[in-house]
């Protein structure tokens, strides 16, 4: 007797489930190793060039920032992923939320990944986080803005104003070279001589540069997210058919994320390559005879 298929809905729900616990146990390790990475890791690099800077507080504490906001990122992740298991218990197939859900993992995942990709130097690993601080102190002035013209209070405004040209000089005190637009907005940063970061961060080019086979993933889930009528127009097919097709690129977007973060504080991470290899073959080989193929093969072959 022919083995029976497994219930897509079923297998999918159990994909995400094991996945959810894998990378919670994943970041649990990677926190522990960001506070007391090994030598020779890139976590223990930048403490290291840290410590012989003219400034080795608050270049620790600007690396700090940019593991702070990973973390952050992990927890949306994780809500999204669980947004996903929601919109299954549904009736019919949600294909735009489902599909919006996975472009939130994907993008959380690429600004996790230009924060600890193992390859950077010290210093453009330090122009990223600042980069990032910034964004994080500066991005309600626009807001705030809007509320004065509305007739709104001042003094919020004047307060985020004071603190976005405070951090920006505590940056420039430690090095850095940070780029100010006319209406005081910081653009980029960069150490001298290292490459720029930009405040407002260009996640396409990010997706190219740290996930390009799933960049198809990229763009058609930001059709959805968007509502295009490009996508709209032409999204048809069966329930698994669309189901497979938007949860399986989550699989190669947890590939890139656990080579990045797990390689950044000297984590092995190949046993996870291994094990969501073997679920991606669950999802899109169920009916297929072909032989089997490892994780490292599909990688050379992406």
């Amino acid at each position: 007797m022919p083995a029976r298929l497994p219930d897509l809905d079923l297998l999918v729900r159990r994909i995400l489930e094991q996945q959810g616990k894998m990378i919670a146990n994943a970041s649990s390790e990677a926190l522990a190793n960001f506070h007391s990475p090994p030598e020779g890791s890139a976590a223990f690099l930048d403490r290291q060039w840290a410590a012989n800077s003219d400034n080795p507080e608050l270049v620790l504490g600007t690396y700090s920032g940019g593991g702070q906001t990973v973390a952050t990122l992990l927890i949306a992740m994780e809500e999204y992923r669980q947004g996903i298991l929601m919109l299954l218990k549904a009736e019919r197939m949600l294909a735009l939320p489902a599909m919006n859900c996975v472009r939130a993992i994907h993008d959380a995942t690429l600004r996790a990944c230009s924060l600890t990709d193992p390859r950077l130097s010290s210093t453009d690993r330090l122009a990223r986080c600042a980069a990032d601080f910034i964004h994080r102190v500066q991005g309600g002035v626009p807001v705030l803005e809007a509320f004065r013209l509305m007739g709104d209070d001042e003094e919020d405004l004047r307060a985020a104003t004071e603190k976005r040209g405070g951090v920006i000089e505590l940056f420039r005190s430690i090095g850095l070279l940070v780029k100010v637009k006319a209406n005081g907005q910081a653009q980029n940063v960069h150490w001298p001589g290292g490459k720029v970061a930009n405040i407002e961060i260009k996640t396409t080019d990010l997706s190219l540069e740290h996930a390009p086979s799933t960049h198809y993933a990229w763009n058609l889930n930001s059709g959805a997210t968007h509502s295009n009528p490009w996508l709209l127009h032409g999204l048809h097919g069966s329930r698994d058919e669309i189901l497979e097709f938007s949860i399986a690129p989550l699989l190669d977007i947890s590939d890139t994320l656990v080579r990045n973060v797990m390689g950044y504080v000297g984590l092995p991470f190949q046993p996870l390559l291994k094990t969501t290899h073997l679920q991606r073959l669950a999802l899109t080989r169920r009916d297929d005879e072909g032989p089997y193929t490892d994780h490292v093969y599909y990688h050379e072959q992406a």
